[in-house]
């Protein structure tokens, strides 16, 4: 049967012949998708029986008949009714006698049972109003069994596909490995595997962030530490290095940040008091301009035309004076609408501060006075009460409001205001007026003269060790590459720990100076164009914007390293496929670069692919460094290692040797965490929550090694002996019930499910397939006392069965990064 499916369908996957073992029954050739033949057999048995029922050859429709052949629904099949459904329509179109589709399926069933008497795929055909449900024979999904055991059914495609290429994990060093970068580690790992899986040579690469301000600003606080503390840093232990670094680059961040120096971080915005509040004279103003005239110092005042909302005289707002900057461009004095505004009234928005609540008596209507004006872009905008806010009928289509309807025009901004507990002064700097001189426990902090000027010196300093590391300075070069082993050994110990693989490093570092010339070269190719001494591409016209590749001062970008590292992709390792897993952040950036690469030529840009992932998040929200919510990799380890042992292990300390215990600990703790952060679609966010994942009830990995390590338990207890007869001879048809159907219809499934993973680069699929496979068998084995099997070959059939089960448990395990456990 299987051959003659081969010979009418070439172009289905069969996979290599292997001689089966010594004392083995030799399993029949099965493809890697039988259901998938199963729909093509069917379809040609459906087109022996068509000249009869339906009057008409079908034989040149075979491949749409087939897909539309589909596994029968959960109820269907749990009722013992059919495997696989066949809609009347699929055919009806066909016919030149019946018409009706009822009628077609009643016909088509009669006469497919009746053509299919001792056939070894279909037992039964069933009709059911307009569809026809087709019973397969235990033979038919038994022989996947065989192949299983046999070792051919899972074993790899052999390497003969695109060469690909997948970059993951591109931690950065001097900064500490957290549970945010498990989910990249696992995604990557995940699909290194599947793409091996499925016949690629896979290279798996890492790209570190080596260089940069992230490393200037760690090395500028360790220093500082150092100098201060008069710390030597050889003391700190090996194991501790990494997250000690990791911790020097956080206190760094908090150094340079001006919001732990003041509660107002606005450089160069004033206070200024509002002194008086008018309409705007021109009668085309916008209705919510006003004349503002402010006090800015203690001598000088200004006029502003100010369209914003929420003040009024006496207060002190937030003042921008000439000469700053805002959204990157210089505030001049300005002519709006013959009025000379000079400055700019800034807004809580503007400022990244979130806009308080309205007052209730602003809600209601009862607005300040500047604002009244503004009020009235409530009405007539489709907005509440008053007559002119209605729609007008259609006249041409009657009643019911068929006039368009007039959006709402937002409320514009509320000028943010200075509070009087900060006691402002016309002109007083904001910085200075916030400044903060007690820490949360009402102790007195260092003092700080001024604050801007405190921040723009340490970042001075930070760009001075920037630039010693650039040019080569020794002893800040000799910092840098000693503490940068630091995180690189301790970035391998986790990789090792996870079980993730990597074929080659990439570093930042490596391609600084070639990316840059290569942008330069490509310049004078035409590929890119200059713009105010920078070297840009114009991607316009593809509607992916302008992007930067070298600064007018000679200094490259992200992107420029980015095309430099897919040109050694290219040539240097002659991959045809590229991946970057990277978070979704990133995804225009992508896009600009792979465009770019195109551009310059590069046929293999097309296939170049950005994985998006979303974040990993807390059940109370995003992880924070401020607030001390991350969770670095040591204390997830131990987390886990606590909670496991005192949830599974203790309780075999004498019975299990100290070093099985930790390695079922270890592989526990990495199921718990890979299966966690890949069981969920890519491109949403995960909750990490460290006791649903580690239970061994529900979508959790443990479920899943625990219910393989029972399929081991079978084995052990027939191969003690521990059984009433003694194992016969396999027989794939006693394989009747219908939880054994329902299990063997899902492993057929297995190749199907791994190519979706893979085309998909999604391996939440795997997860969700893993998962009900193993729940099906958990009731099977709670339902089926193997060892208690009375009949020979009963007992030999229900182990194969298991171990087949077994086995299929354990790859998509493997596939997902997981190591399976022969005891639990």
């Amino acid at each position: 049967l299987l051959s003659t499916c081969s010979r009418i369908s070439p172009f289905l996957e069969k996979k290599r012949p292997r001689r089966s073992m010594q004392g083995e029954e030799k399993s029949p050739e099965v493809s890697l998708k039988p259901l998938e033949d199963a729909k093509k057999l069917i379809a040609q048995e459906v087109a022996k029986v068509a000249p009869e029922v339906l009057g008409a050859e079908i034989d040149a429709h075979l491949a749409a008949v087939a897909a539309k052949v589909s596994v029968a629904t959960e109820n269907v099949r749990r009722a013992g009714e059919g495997d696989l459904t066949l809609p009347a329509f699929a055919v009806s179109r066909f016919s030149k006698k019946e018409k009706n589709p009822a009628k077609i399926a009643a016909a088509l069933a009669e006469a497919l049972k009746k053509a299919s008497e001792n056939s070894e795929l279909i037992a039964d055909v069933k009709a059911v109003k307009m569809f026809i449900n087709i019973v397969l024979t235990p033979a038919f999904l038994g022989k996947v069994i065989l192949s299983i055991n046999d070792g051919k059914f899972l074993a790899p495609i052999p390497k003969t596909k695109d060469r690909v290429m997948i970059e993951y994990s591109q931690p950065n060093t001097h900064k500490a490995f957290h549970v945010g970068h498990m989910r990249n580690a696992a995604l990557g790992d995940c699909l290194v595997r599947l793409y091996e899986f499925v016949g690629h040579p896979v290279v798996a690469a890492n790209y570190f962030g080596d260089e940069g301000a992230h490393i200037a600003k760690c090395l500028w606080k360790l220093k500082r530490f150092v100098a201060e503390q008069k710390f030597d840093i050889d003391t700190i232990p090996e194991k501790d290095r990494a997250e000690w670094l990791g911790g020097m680059y956080q206190a760094a961040v908090s150094d340079l940040d001006m919001g732990l120096l003041t509660k107002l971080p606005f450089p160069n915005v004033v206070a200024a008091k509002v002194l008086s509040v008018n309409k705007h004279p021109a009668a085309d103003a916008p209705p919510n301009w006003h004349v503002v005239e402010l006090q800015v110092t203690e001598s000088e005042k200004k006029t502003v035309v100010c369209g914003g909302r929420g003040y009024k005289e006496g207060d002190f707002v937030a003042y921008l004076p000439l000469g700053n900057r805002l959204k990157n461009k210089e505030v001049i004095a300005k002519d709006m609408k013959g009025v000379e505004s000079c400055g700019v009234m800034l807004a809580y928005t503007e400022l990244g501060v979130p806009e308080p609540a309205d007052p209730p008596a602003e809600k209601k209507g009862a607005r300040p006075a500047e604002t009244k004006e503004v009020a009235k872009m409530d009405v007539d905008k489709g907005g509440k009460g008053g007559k002119k806010g209605k729609s007008k009928k259609n006249k041409k289509g009657g009643g019911g409001g068929g006039g368009k309807k007039k959006k709402k025009q937002k409320l514009p901004g509320k000028i943010f205001i200075v509070e009087p507990k900060y006691k402002p002064t016309a002109g007083a700097a904001l910085t200075e007026l916030g400044k903060i001189t007690e820490d949360k426990d009402g102790k007195k902090t260092p003092a700080v003269d001024n604050v801007v000027a405190e921040i723009n010196k340490r970042n001075k300093e930070v760009g001075d060790m920037l630039l010693a590391m650039e040019t080569g300075d020794k002893d800040a070069v000799a910092l840098w590459e000693k503490t940068k082993k630091w995180s690189l050994d301790e970035f391998k110990k986790i990789y090792a720990w996870l079980d993730c693989r990597f074929d080659h490093d990439f570093f930042e570092s490596e391609v600084s100076e070639s990316s840059r010339q290569m942008v330069i070269d490509e310049h004078k190719k035409g590929t890119l164009i200059k713009d105010g001494g920078a070297i840009c591409a114009d991607l316009n016209k593809y509607k992916l914007g302008f992007m930067i590749l070298l600064k007018s001062n000679g200094a490259g970008l992200y992107a420029t390293k980015d095309l430099k590292l897919a040109q050694i992709k290219f040539e240097q390792f002659k991959v045809d496929k590229s991946i970057y897993v990277v978070d979704a952040s990133q995804s225009l950036h992508f896009q600009q670069v792979f465009k770019i690469l195109e551009l310059m030529g590069y046929e293999q840009a097309k296939k170049c692919v950005h994985l998006p992932y979303g974040m990993v998040v807390l059940p109370s929200g995003k992880m924070s460094s401020r607030k001390g919510t991350v969770i670095f990799f040591s204390q997830l380890q131990t987390m886990l290692n606590e909670h496991l042992h005192k949830e599974y292990l203790a309780k075999y300390e004498g019975k299990w040797t100290t070093e099985d215990i930790e390695y079922a600990k270890r592989q526990l703790a990495v199921g718990t965490i890979k299966y966690g952060m890949l069981n969920h679609d890519v491109a949403k966010d995960v909750v990490f929550e460290m006791s649903k994942w580690s239970a061994k009830t529900g979508t959790t990995g443990i479920y899943n090694m625990y219910a393989y390590t029972r399929t081991v338990g079978i084995k052990n207890t027939v191969a003690e002996g521990k059984t009433k007869v003694k194992p016969g001879k396999v027989n794939v048809s006693l394989l009747g019930s219908q939880s054994e159907r329902e299990m063997l219809m899902h492993i057929s499934n297995f190749w199907t499910q791994v190519y979706d993973c893979v085309s998909k680069n999604n391996p939440s699929g795997l997860c969700n397939y893993v998962w009900n496979l193993s729940k099906l068998f958990n009731v099977w084995y709670e339902n089926n006392h193997v060892a208690g099997s009375e009949d020979p070959d009963e007992l030999a059939t229900r182990l194969a069965f298991a171990s087949a089960i077994g086995a299929t448990i354990k790859k998509c395990l493997e596939l997902l990064g997981i190591t399976p456990l022969k005891k639990m």
